[in-house]
Formats: structure tokens, C-alpha cells, sequence
């Protein structure tokens, strides 16, 4: 199995206030699916030096690298900044990145387009508008997110639009790097475009 790194956002116990890292585990289901196996990297990780920051994804051999979503940007400073220097790594070796609705939103802002104030995106499904003749995408799509991206990366094309113009994924013109706004792992039936294009991007 191929290791997949992916991030994770911040929870905090309500009695014991104890910061805990964490993600879904549908998202490990999911993974799991197209016979990749996720590995959860610690958000204070980004504390670390360089070089042990290179030795510790050295040692993991990761094929690629997933943004996952959850929490606004400033919300868990540590994940902002471990995201940076995760894209800063794979970008430049070259490795496939995917983000997932924030995770997509993070890829957006280190290529400089920032997000933007979105209305009805959030626990809404919607059609989406396939914009390339790569067609391998869901034809209904979930959404969760306050914030959206209204113009595309420079050296990355739209893949995907909503009706309203925004964007709801893309994909760099070279490398395999892809940005979601929907949620693959929230759906009762994983979606096999979702699946397929996963594979895809990490073959």
C-alpha cells in the first residue's frame, strides 16, 4: 500500500480542555478503499527543524500528501503553518497533493489567491458545473464551507464550477496537485468518480 500523509484539525475536550489532534475516520475508510494507507502527521510538527522535519517524511516515504478540511484559517494557528510547510515539501519534490475544501482553499492562498466570503455553501448538496474535458468528477457534490475561491491559481486550471462562478475544484496544469471544495468523505456512499480521481492522482 501507498502511505498517504494527511493533516488533521484541532478538537478540545470540554471537561478537560485537553487539545487533541483529529480527523475523520471516514476519511480513513475512504482512503483505505483505493488501497492507500493515510498517515496522520501531528500539527506541531511544525516546530520542527528542517532537517528533522525532511528525515521524519523521509522515513515515512509518502507518495503524496492530503489537506484535509475542518476549521477556518487562524482558527488552529500550528495546522496553518505544519500546511505550509507540508506544500512548501511536496511542491517541491514534486509529489501529488490533494486539498480537501480547506485543504483546497490552503493550496489557493500559498499560489497568492486568497479566499472569499461565500452564501448557500454550507449543508447544501448542489450539480456541479464540469469545466474541462476531464469529466471524472461527482455530478452532485456536497458543501460545508463559509469561504470560497472565485478566481484560479496562476498555472492551474478550473475543473470544476458552482453556479454562482465560484470554483469548486482545480488542478495544477503540470503536477498533480488538485483542490476540492467538497467533502468525499462525508458521503453515505463514497462517490466513484470521487474514488477513481483519488487513485488517479496518486498512481
Amino acid at each position: 500500500m501507498k502511505k498517504i500523509i494527511i493533516t488533521q484539525r484541532l478538537s478540545i475536550n470540554d471537561k478537560t480542555k485537553e487539545k487533541r489532534d483529529s480527523i475523520d475516520i471516514q476519511l480513513f475508510d475512504l482512503l483505505l478503499k483505493v488501497n492507500l494507507y493515510p498517515v496522520p502527521i501531528p500539527n506541531l510538527f511544525y516546530k520542527l527543524k528542517k532537517k528533522h522535519f525532511n528525515n521524519f517524511v523521509k522515513e515515512i516515504n509518502p507518495s503524496g500528501l492530503i489537506l484535509t478540511g475542518g476549521e477556518n484559517f487562524g482558527v488552529n494557528k500550528p495546522r496553518d503553518k505544519l500546511e505550509k510547510k507540508l506544500i512548501q515539501h511536496f511542491t517541491l519534490k514534486r509529489k501529488p497533493i490533494l486539498g480537501i475544501c480547506r485543504g483546497a482553499q490552503m493550496i489557493a492562498k500559498f499560489f497568492g489567491v486568497n479566499s472569499i466570503k461565500v452564501k448557500n455553501h454550507v449543508g447544501a448538496n448542489h450539480k456541479t458545473i464540469i469545466a474541462t474535458k476531464d469529466k471524472l468528477f461527482p455530478k452532485l457534490i456536497n458543501s460545508f464551507h463559509e469561504y470560497g475561491i472565485k478566481r484560479c491559481p496562476k498555472n492551474f486550471i478550473t475543473t470544476v464550477l458552482h453556479k454562482d462562478n465560484t470554483i469548486e475544484a482545480f488542478k495544477h496544469k503540470k503536477f498533480k496537485w488538485e483542490g476540492w471544495m467538497w467533502h468525499p468523505e462525508r458521503e453515505k456512499i463514497f462517490s466513484m468518480e470521487s474514488l477513481k480521481r483519488i487513485k488517479r492522482i496518486f498512481s
